[in-house]
């Protein structure tokens, strides 16, 4: 067994890094997909819960913490998109006395 070096990137110029011991390539591959997938959260929400929570979110602006933590870092950033533009709409809204 060999140690291998993985590294994730995360951001520009920035990674995360795990250490394994790997006996083939083709482990180190797996290992690095193993990482991967725990640092985005897995595949995140299927499409229907994903739809249900948006839904539930864009009606009256709440949404389960749990629900959110389950999410793929994609399905996050989709999310706070959202929750940025919904602040600069009503940040933009003339006042109704």
């Amino acid at each position: 067994m060999t140690k291998t070096i993985i590294r994730l990137p995360t951001e520009q110029f920035a990674y995360i890094e795990q250490e394994v011991e790997c006996a083939t390539p083709e482990e180190a591959v797996a290992a690095y997909h193993a990482l991967a997938s725990a640092y985005k959260g897995g595949d995140g929400l299927s499409e229907k819960d994903f739809n249900a929570f948006l839904d539930t979110y864009l009606f009256d602006g709440t949404g389960s913490a749990d629900v959110y933590a389950a999410m793929s870092k994609t399905q996050q950033e989709f999310i706070q998109t959202i929750k940025r533009s919904l602040k600069r709409i009503k940040r933009n809204e003339p006042e109704i006395e």
